[in-house]
């Protein structure tokens, strides 16, 4: 029945982000975007960093186009975008390849925001795990 898909909806956990303000003796519910406006506060985003190391025994620029190849298979409600500066973007999240005095290992940098933790974590597992074998 529809009333109770309803009712089920409204029951189901939703993730609020709001900023609680006290003015002139009242207390009132905002955006965190609203509340550092009329506090007059910049907002700091903070990052996250994790160092994943995989073993490709291609060249840098091609263990990227690998990775982003991959990425867009395993990720396809996400946006995946590979830039012009070699590093990757899965949604906010920041995937950069760095070499390593092996070079059959890189090292990738993957970093997000607190709001993305959960792709984020995602991401470094599926990454550790490594990268499926080439087709080339």
């Amino acid at each position: 029945r529809s009333s109770d898909l309803q009712l089920d909806s409204r029951k189901k956990p939703k993730l609020m982000h709001g900023t609680l303000i006290m003015k002139a003796n009242t207390f009132q519910l905002v955006s965190p975007e609203q509340a550092l406006r009329e506090m007059g506060l910049s907002e700091h985003q903070l990052r996250f960093t994790c160092r994943v190391h995989i073993q490709d025994p291609y060249k840098e620029q091609e263990t990227v186009l690998r990775i982003y190849e991959h990425l867009k298979s395993v990720l396809k409600e996400h946006s995946v975008q590979h830039l012009p500066d070699g590093s990757i973007m899965v949604e906010s999240i920041l995937i950069q390849a760095t070499a390593h005095d092996d070079p059959s290992t890189k090292v990738l940098l993957v970093s997000w925001t607190y709001q993305d933790e959960e792709l984020g974590g995602y991401l470094t597992a599926l990454l550790k795990k490594g990268l499926p074998p080439s087709s080339v």
